[in-house]
C-alpha cells in the first residue's frame, strides 16, 4: 500500500529527484556485510530482555519515537546520550526506578510534567515536542484499556504473528501512528514508527519467538530526517536549489507541505529502488537492511555534509 502511492508523487515531483546512475552506483558498492539486521544488544534492551517486557518495551518507545533535532539540542541528563538512544535509556531506567510505564492505567493519567522528569535534559535543551509527546501516551493508555486488556504485548497477540497486521492494528487505534499526508486528494501513508515497531521487535527477536512475524520483508524503510539526509549526501536525492537553500539553511518545512512529502516519498522509493538493485546479489535483502545501513551512515556522515530538513511532526 505503502509503495503503490509513490509513482505519481515521484514522477510529478518539483522539489526533489533521484539519479539512477549514481543510485546503480552506489549499489555496486554494497556488501554482504554492509546489509545487516540490529541486534539490539544495547543495554536498556538487555536489560528490558531480563525484565521479561522488551516487546512492551519497544511498543512504548516507539510511541515517543520522534523529534530529536533542537538547537541545542537534547539530551538525557542520566547519561549524556541523545536521540532515540536517549529517550530509550531513560524510558528503561524509569522502569527499573519502578515507575509503572508499561501499566496503561498509569498511562492514561501521564502528565507532561511527569513525562519531562522521565526524560529530562539538560538545562536549556528540552526535548521537543513534550507536550505532543504525553498527549500521545495518554491516548495510548486510554486504548490499551479498552481493546486490549491494559498490555502492549496484547496488541502484538491480536497481530497474530504478523507484521503487517501488527502496523494496521498500531495504525487503525493509535492514532498517533497513522503517519499520513494528503496530495491532491489521495490519502498517501508513510507509517514510520509502526513499521520501525515491528522491525524493532523481529530483529530483538532475531526473527524467534515473539519476533518471528511474517510478512516482515513486506515493510518500506522507515522515511525519517536522517535517511534523506544520507542519500543525499551519497548523490542519490538531490533537492531544487529553493529547497537546498532551505534545508542547508537549517529554516523549517512545514509538515505535510509538497517539500516534506516529495522528501519522505523519494526516501522510500529510492530504498526500493536500491532493494531491486541488489536483489540479484542478496535475493534475501529487504528494506530493514537497507534502513539500518542508511540510519547507520547517518551517523558517520562528516561535518561537512548536507544537513538533515527539519519539520515539527510526531510521526518521525
Amino acid at each position: 500500500m505503502i509503495l503503490a502511492a509513490l509513482p505519481p508523487i515521484i514522477s510529478a515531483s518539483r522539489f526533489v529527484s533521484m539519479d539512477p546512475e549514481r543510485l546503480a552506483e552506489i549499489s555496486l558498492t554494497l556488501t554482504r556485510d554492509a546489509l545487516r539486521l540490529p541486534t539490539w544488544d544495547e543495554p536498556f534492551f538487555n536489560r528490558r530482555r531480563a525484565a521479561g517486557d522488551l516487546v512492551e518495551f519497544i511498543l512504548l518507545f516507539n510511541a515517543i519515537n520522534f523529534c530529536y533535532w533542537g538547537d541545542p539540542k537534547w539530551v538525557w541528563v542520566g547519561n549524556g546520550e541523545g536521540g532515540s538512544f536517549g529517550v530509550l535509556a531513560a524510558l528503561s531506567q524509569a522502569l527499573d526506578d519502578g515507575l509503572p510505564l508499561l501499566d496503561a492505567a498509569y498511562l492514561a493519567q501521564i502528565t507532561a510534567a511527569q513525562l519531562g522528569v522521565i526524560l529530562a535534559g539538560r538545562p536549556g535543551a528540552p526535548l521537543p515536542l513534550l507536550d505532543e509527546r504525553a498527549a500521545i501516551l495518554a491516548a495510548v493508555g486510554v486504548t490499551l484499556l479498552r481493546e486490549f486488556g491494559g498490555r502492549f504485548a496484547h496488541v502484538l497477540a491480536a497481530a497474530g504473528g504478523d507484521a503487517l497486521g501488527l502496523v494496521e492494528l498500531l495504525t487503525t487505534r493509535f492514532p498517533s501512528f497513522d503517519d499520513h499526508a494528503w496530495r491532491n486528494g489521495q490519502r498517501v501513508v508513510f507509517h514510520k514508527r509502526a513499521q520501525l515497531a515491528a522491525a524493532m521487535i523481529y530483529a530483538a527477536h532475531r526473527g524467534q519467538g515473539l519476533g518471528d512475524l511474517r510478512r516482515i520483508d513486506q515493510l518500506t524503510v522507515f522515511a525519517d530526517y536522517k535517511l534523506p539526509q544520507t542519500l543525499r549526501a551519497l548523490g542519490i536525492l538531490r533537492y531544487a536549489p529553493a529547497l537546498a537553500a532551505v534545508v542547508d539553511s537549517q529554516r523549517l518545512i512545514p509538515a505535510n507541505s509538497q517539500e516534506e512529502i516529495e522528501i519522505r516519498a523519494h526516501t522510500i522509493w529510492a530504498a526500493e529502488l536500491l532493494r531491486q538493485a541488489l536483489q540479484p546479489r542478496f535475493p534475501d535483502i529487504n528494506a530493514l537492511h537497507l534502513d539500518y545501513w542508511l540510519w547507520t551512515a547517518s551517523k558517520q556522515l562528516p561535518p561537512t555534509a548536507p544537513p538533515h530538513h527539519r519539520t515539527l511532526s510526531v510521526f518521525y
